[in-house]
């Protein structure tokens, strides 16, 4: 799970991506529909789904 937009999203499919300026991104689908880009050097705040 990552920490997006203020709640914990379940990540359902985790990749990589080339950004407009040549830049690496991590690009997120959620298990709960909609995806989200990252650049490489964002800090991203990560659990595992059962942790409370």
């Amino acid at each position: 799970m990552i920490g997006y937009d203020g709640e914990w999203r379940t990540v359902k499919k985790a990749s990589t991506a080339q950004g407009p300026m040549g830049g690496i991104a991590v690009v997120v689908t959620w298990e709960e529909n909609g995806a989200a880009r990252f650049p490489a050097g964002d800090e991203l705040l990560v659990r595992e789904p059962d942790a409370d």
